[in-house]
């Protein structure tokens, strides 16, 4: 029964795909949109290895002590609420990280600011 679910969904999209073909023939509308999308999937990859690397035995390990020791434990650093952003929490830095991306792509290739919160949604929305 499985399979033959799985057999119309597949023909559902490939007819799907192919009607759909026949309207869109000019694919320089979406391509923006499949840009920033290519970004936020570069961008969340990006901060899910950074958050590897900063785990206890991997090569940034020290980062995070050093986070630990004199940002989070110490109260007074004026600067405690940078703890997050720095590499404390995944999703937090993730926005960082995607703000750096997109700002490289747009010295790149020039895609519009309009596409900044989009790309910072999905980065957000692939990652979790």
């Amino acid at each position: 029964m499985m399979k033959i679910k799985l057999f119309f969904a597949a023909l559902l999209g490939f007819f799907g795909g192919l009607s759909l073909s026949f309207f869109v023939n000019d694919f320089g509308f979406f391509e923006p949109f499949f840009e920033a999308l290519v970004v936020s999937v570069v961008a969340s990859t990006a901060s899910f290895f950074l958050d590897f690397c900063f785990r206890e035995g991997n090569i940034f390990a020290g980062w995070i002590r050093f986070l630990n020791r004199y940002f989070y434990e110490n109260k007074k650093n004026p600067f405690r609420f940078l703890y997050k952003p720095l590499g404390g929490c995944l999703y937090c830095s993730n926005v960082w990280v995607s703000l750096g991306f997109f700002f490289l792509y747009w010295g790149l290739q020039g895609i519009s600011f309009l596409w900044l919160v989009p790309v910072l949604f999905f980065s957000h929305l692939i990652l979790f």
